[in-house]
């Protein structure tokens, strides 16, 4: 080792030594618990989310299969990646959409071998559809958690992704939610990725310039549903 690296990590080490760091404060973080918390988080979700470039909508259960199968067909598009039916608080979704005669794709690819092939053709696919795990209001994201029944390309390889939000899935930020899961940790060895989606895709690599829709989504839409 080198006279300077010696000195350099010698006076680290006493840096580190000396330091008085500052107690960490005590924080409390509670989950909303009245439906007022609720709808001031949904209406700063919103906010947030538009300022994004995102789009937030409100829909009551019964009418939110309609609401989606119409957004569907805006947007031409005959098949869509989503969640498994039991992975969304629309129980009824999927027999809306077979009833409008369009398709969907979960995602399963039954052997390695076929890998490439489906990764191939779901990119073709330019709608999706998810649940969420939590939908943080401080900055608009959505947090997915992928696993059996969510795959995480009904996210990320569309052109539109529309996100289904119930009113107890609201928190004012990642650390609240966070400290209202303490089980998330156990949940996450079981599944592949956490995604945390804010807005629509966007990038500024090439030249600066500001360019949405290149590395995932060019619409978010979130949907709360509510009873």
């Amino acid at each position: 080792m080198s006279d300077s690296r010696t000195h350099i990590l010698a006076s680290i080490r006493q840096s580190l030594a000396s330091a008085k760091l500052p107690e960490r404060p005590a924080v409390t973080l509670t989950p909303p618990d009245s439906v007022a918390d609720r709808s001031a988080l949904a209406d700063q979700f919103a906010v947030e989310l538009q300022a994004l470039l995102g789009k937030f909508m409100t829909v009551r259960q019964a009418e939110a299969a309609e609401v989606i199968v119409q957004l569907v067909r805006e947007r031409n598009a005959g098949r869509v990646l989503a969640w498994s039916a039991d992975q969304l608080p629309v129980p009824e979704l999927w027999d809306a959409l077979h009833a409008a005669g369009l398709a969907m794709d979960f995602g399963e690819v039954d052997r390695e071998a076929q890998r490439a092939a489906r990764l191939k053709d779901e990119e073709q696919i330019v709608v999706g559809v998810t649940g969420a795990d939590a939908a943080l209001a401080e900055t608009a994201t959505l947090a997915l958690i992928a696993g059996p029944g969510r795959p995480r390309l009904a996210a990320m390889s569309v052109r539109t992704h529309i996100a289904l939000i119930t009113p107890d899935q609201l928190y004012p930020s990642l650390a609240a939610w966070l400290a209202s899961a303490p089980d998330l940790s156990d949940r996450l060895r079981d599944r592949s990725q956490l995604v945390l989606i804010s807005g629509p895709s966007r990038t500024a690599d090439i030249e600066m310039t500001l360019t949405v829709g290149v590395h995932g989504p060019g619409e978010v839409i979130a949907l709360l549903v509510q009873a």
